[in-house]
């Protein structure tokens, strides 16, 4: 069986949790309650987990804390993502600033494979998936098939 490890990243209040939940029913929550009075209650101060089955394939879901303070979180999670979903809550401008810092954030540790052989050039990979000049493309390596 194929596994695959996605986080759920975004601001405080993008809706984290609460995809993990629909996806997967079941999950493990980190919430904590909040000390100061908003619209919710508790707010994730670790990880959010939640396994997704189709077919052959599990997808692992991971949700991070949505609030700065957690960062070091982000950086145990973001370690062997194959991928990561952006949550925003698109009523909140004040949390499209924050968006953009993580953005920026798990954007600089996503890549793709290029180990061994002739790989796509970057223009096509650009061209056929439309991604933008400013979005990074970053090979990697397999780390099982490096020499040790």
């Amino acid at each position: 069986m194929k596994a695959f490890k996605i986080l759920v990243t975004g601001p405080f209040k993008a809706g984290k949790t609460k995809i993990i939940k629909t996806l997967c029913g079941r999950i493990l929550e980190s919430d904590k309650r909040l000390s100061v009075e908003t619209f919710k209650e508790t707010t994730t101060v670790a990880i959010d987990f939640g396994l997704l089955e189709l077919g052959e394939k599990v997808i692992r879901l991971f949700g991070t804390p949505g609030q700065r303070r957690f960062f070091f979180m982000w950086k145990v999670l973001a370690s062997g993502m194959d991928g990561y979903i952006l949550m925003i809550d698109s009523k909140d401008w004040e949390s499209l600033e924050e968006a953009n810092y993580i953005y920026d954030f798990f954007t600089k540790r996503s890549a793709n494979k290029a180990d061994e052989g002739k790989q796509i050039p970057e223009k096509s990979i650009r061209e056929v998936l439309g991604v933008p000049f400013e979005a990074p493309i970053r090979p990697t390596v397999d780390f099982d098939k490096q020499a040790p």
